[in-house]
């Protein structure tokens, strides 16, 4: 890793330390859970992404996401993220499932 990516990291895990987290579906940097659909940039590896709440039915899914995300370029898509440092009921932390997707755009070189 190049030492500016280190530094981000870095500052991204820090920045993110014991609160509920995602990793980023690039980079596993730690980042946090976007509250909207909007299109976000990794602060790690600048790779842009968004969160789709799922509906239950995975072709309707499927439809809204490429809907979405083919305009934008070539697109992958990760299920049923783990949010990280949840606090539980019993005192700790523990990691629990997202019932949405995450979409993102990865860096194509050239």
């Amino acid at each position: 890793m190049r030492p500016r990516r280190i530094l981000r990291r870095f500052v991204a895990r820090a920045r993110h330390w014991g609160v509920p987290h995602i990793h980023c579906p690039s980079c596993g940097a730690d980042a946090t859970v976007p509250p909207d659909s909007e299109l976000r940039s990794c602060f790690t590896c600048k790779v842009d992404w968004f969160r789709h709440e799922l509906t239950g039915d995975p072709a309707e899914d499927w439809a809204l996401i490429a809907a979405r995300a083919e305009p934008l370029g070539p697109w992958t898509v990760t299920f049923r993220p783990i949010l990280v440092d949840v606090p539980s009921p019993g005192g700790g932390k523990q990691s629990t499932v997202l019932d949405c997707a995450l979409v993102y755009f990865p860096k194509t070189a050239g």
